[in-house]
């Protein structure tokens, strides 16, 4: 039998804190991870909302590891704040 190495995603609460970045509007679970911080809100304030932004990176181009939700759109920092994450394409 073969076992599974890959690794499951398990999401995080929905009453999970999280930051929000007001230069990018990307969202992280540590105000450290992202450069400008703008509010404090929880995981179901934001992942879930359609997000009407195209996903962006870091204008400091210091923290760049961006995930995006398949289901909604919205771009966080770390994966587990996300229902369905995808990473993002570093860029150029």
């Amino acid at each position: 039998m073969e076992e599974n190495t890959a690794k499951k995603h398990i999401p995080l609460p929905n009453d999970t804190p999280a930051f929000i970045c007001a230069n990018c509007g990307a969202v992280a679970l540590d105000q450290n991870s992202i450069c400008k911080p703008q509010g404090r809100g929880k995981k179901a304030d934001w992942c879930g909302s359609q997000s009407g932004q195209s996903p962006s990176f870091c204008r400091n181009k210091v923290n760049n590891v961006r995930y995006q939700c398949k289901n909604c759109g919205q771009v966080a920092i770390n994966s587990e704040i996300l229902c369905d994450p995808q990473r993002l394409a570093m860029p150029d």
